[in-house]
């Protein structure tokens, strides 16, 4: 019996703190409950702690990130902040000896990426760089049978949603100040890029990208950051593939769809579910595949997948099955490619400043 079992029975569970208790900190804590041998300890956020602790149920509550690390003993830190903090945070969680799972994308710039990424080096700290689509059961089953679509000639999709459009909506993604150089590409672009490379086992090289503001100003604002980026794109591999990614189309509240043309047959996801795909083949019906499990932990146990949320547990089941097993390698994006991804950004950034196409440089 694995020693991830042997810990649920009678171990001592991990200790966790939560920084950044927004909607998507609070996805992380529900998450984090449903794993046996773990325990959401303490949280952290800059205000109303008292009222938000008491509301999550936990009796443990800072304003101040150092102090609850310094103070709680914690053996993982899960950091749900914006981007600008990222760094900093996760430098301190590294050096005091914590593991460390960081939402997306991995920092503000590429800059701290790669310090990041030299921090953790030859450290026994598991990380992660939190791109939760990895963990939906389409998405395995390409990853697993993208041989039987034949060489990839081509990769492609959209991401897409609406919350930009009113004028008056505004938060600190619009900032280039919290937020990066740009902010579609870091906001949902990364979660597209990322995917893709993680199912078709290609890795983007080189990119084309244009980028288009809407408004110039939200409440009184100034924005100089994109609601559009189009992207095209070429891999290691000689594909070439395409992406749109925008928070401006009317109706679309988040839809992200991928496809994969092989040589022989084409994997095509439309996003409506995280359990259905379709393959294409020319001179045979379209094939629906339906499938609901993923087997996290490699070990022939399947863990049922439905929505967004059960995601984010078998990305966690696999960060804290490392945790205790450090020879398992899991499902999971750690800080190397947390780094490539930004990369990717970096290069967007530069080539619709240069209106050219630019090398991710690795």
């Amino acid at each position: 019996m694995c020693s991830f079992f042997l810990y649920n029975k009678g171990m001592k569970k991990i200790r966790v703190g939560v920084i950044g208790v927004g909607n998507i900190g609070k996805v992380h804590i529900d998450a984090l409950r449903i794993l046996p041998n773990v325990e959401v300890v303490s949280i952290c956020s800059r205000s109303n702690m008292e009222q938000r602790a008491k509301q999550l149920g936990i009796n443990s509550y800072y304003t101040d990130y150092k102090e609850m690390i310094d103070k709680e003993k914690l053996d993982s830190v899960h950091i749900c902040t914006t981007n600008d903090t990222h760094y900093e945070m996760s430098e301190y969680a590294i050096l005091k000896g914590l593991h460390v799972v960081l939402e997306k994308p991995m920092t503000k710039t590429l800059e701290e990426a790669i310090k990041l990424k030299d921090l953790i080096k030859g450290k026994n700290l598991v990380h992660e760089v939190h791109f939760h689509n990895r963990f939906y059961p389409v998405h395995h089953y390409m990853k697993d049978n993208i041989q039987a679509i034949g060489d990839i000639f081509t990769i492609y999709g959209v991401y897409l949603q609406d919350w930009m459009m009113p004028q008056n909506t505004y938060n600190w993604r619009a900032s280039s100040d919290q937020s990066g150089l740009t902010r579609v590409i870091h906001d949902i672009g990364t979660h597209f890029f990322n995917l893709v490379e993680f199912v078709s086992g290609h890795k983007i090289v080189e990119v084309l990208a244009e980028f288009k503001t809407i408004y110039d100003e939200r409440n009184g604002i100034k924005i100089d950051k994109e609601y559009l980026g189009i992207v095209l794109f070429k891999t290691d591999k000689e594909a070439l593939g395409n992406a749109l990614i925008y928070q401006f189309v009317p109706g679309k509240k988040n839809e992200m769809k991928t496809v994969y043309g092989g040589r022989d047959k084409t994997f095509e996801w439309d996003g409506k579910s995280v359990k259905e795909l379709k393959v294409l083949s020319y001179d045979q019906d379209e094939v629906l595949i339906k499938i609901d499990q993923i087997e996290t932990l490699k070990d022939g146990q399947k863990f049922k997948v439905h929505d967004f949320k059960d995601s984010f547990v078998e990305a966690f089941r696999g960060v804290y099955h490392k945790i205790l097993n450090p020879d398992f390698e899991g499902y999971f994006a750690d800080f190397n490619d947390g780094f490539h991804t930004m990369q990717i950004v970096d290069a967007i950034y530069q080539s619709n400043m240069k209106k050219a196409w630019v090398k991710v440089n690795d």
